[in-house]
C-alpha cells in the first residue's frame, strides 16, 4: 500500500500553452508561497527543484526559456515578458490570492530572475538566486543579447562581473520589492559567482534595499552549488561540470536556509 504522493504536476507545453514548463502542487496543506524557477544557460527546466520545493509544501513553476518548441533556439532575445507570463499562469493556479510569489535563478537565471522581480506587473514577494551574475551578461552564444524588455534589448556586456565601466548593464537589484537570497560559490570555474553575489549585496545595502536580504558564500564550492538540492538526479549535469564534496557540503547547507526564507515570505504577509 503507497501513501499519498507529495505533489501533483501538470505540465505547460507551448506553443499551445504560453510557457514550457511543470507545475508543481503540494497536496498534504495549502501551500505557504509559490516559486518561479529558472535554470541556467542550458535552458531546461529546473524541475528538480519544484520537485523538492512541492515537497517542502511550496508550489513551484519550473520552465524552460530556450530550446524547445515555440521557443527561441538559444539563449539570445529572450523577452522578459515571458517569466511574467509565467507568474501569472502560477498566481492563478494557487488556492488563495494571498500566497506570496518568489522568483528562483540559478546563474544566467539569476539575471532573469533579479529583472523580472524588478518590472512584472505580478507582484514578487522575494527572490532567490544561486552562483549568479550581477551585470545583464549578452547571448549565449556570443553575439546579441540575451534578455529583452518590451522587444528592445537591455544594455549587456559582454563579460562577466562584478565590475562594469560602464553602469547601464548592471542589475538593479535595489529595486526588487522584497527580500533577497543569495548564494555564491568561491571557487566556480565558470564565473565569479562569489564575487558577484557580494557585488549585489553591496548594492542592496548602498541603495537602501529596506526589505533584507540573505548573502551565502561557500569559499571551497564551485558553480554546482548553484543546483540547490542537496542531492541531484543521476544524470543532471553537464559533462564538463564536477560535483565535488564541497559543493554537495554547500548545498545540503543553502538548502534548508532557502526553503526557510520562501516560508517566511508568507509568514511576513501575515
Amino acid at each position: 500500500m503507497t501513501g499519498q504522493p507529495d505533489f501533483t504536476t501538470a505540465t505547460f507545453r507551448t506553443p499551445s500553452a504560453p510557457v514550457h514548463g511543470t507545475l508543481f502542487m503540494p497536496v498534504r496543506a495549502a501551500p505557504v508561497a509559490g516559486v518561479l524557477a529558472i535554470g541556467g544557460s542550458g535552458g531546461s527546466e529546473p524541475w528538480y527543484v519544484g520537485q523538492a520545493l512541492a515537497r517542502e509544501g511550496i508550489a513551484a513553476l519550473s520552465v524552460a526559456y530556450f530550446g524547445q518548441p515555440g521557443l527561441p533556439p538559444q539563449l539570445r532575445g529572450i523577452g522578459l515578458e515571458y517569466f511574467s507570463r509565467a507568474l501569472q499562469i502560477l498566481r492563478a493556479e494557487l488556492p488563495a490570492t494571498g500566497v506570496p510569489l518568489a522568483v528562483l535563478g540559478m546563474s544566467r537565471g539569476s539575471e532573469a530572475a533579479i529583472l523580472t522581480a524588478i518590472h512584472s506587473d505580478a507582484p514578487v514577494g522575494g527572490v532567490l538566486v544561486t552562483v549568479p551574475g550581477n551585470v545583464v551578461a549578452g547571448s549565449w552564444p556570443p553575439g546579441g543579447p540575451a534578455w529583452l524588455l518590451g522587444g528592445r534589448p537591455l544594455p549587456y556586456l559582454t563579460h562577466s562581473g562584478p565590475d562594469s565601466a560602464d553602469p547601464d548593464p548592471l542589475i538593479p537589484i535595489e529595486l526588487v520589492r522584497g527580500p533577497v537570497f543569495l548564494v555564491g560559490a568561491g571557487a566556480d570555474r565558470v564565473w565569479p559567482s562569489a564575487e558577484m553575489a557580494q557585488a549585489l549585496a553591496d548594492r542592496l545595502r548602498a541603495g537602501g534595499h529596506r526589505s533584507g536580504h540573505t548573502l551565502l558564500v561557500y569559499p571551497d564550492a564551485g558553480h554546482s552549488t548553484g543546483y540547490l538540492v542537496p542531492e541531484l538526479p543521476a544524470g543532471l549535469l553537464p559533462g564538463d561540470l564536477v560535483d565535488e564534496a564541497s559543493d554537495r557540503a554547500a548545498r545540503a547547507d543553502a538548502w534548508p536556509r532557502a526553503v526557510d526564507f520562501v516560508r517566511g515570505l508568507g509568514s511576513a504577509r501575515r
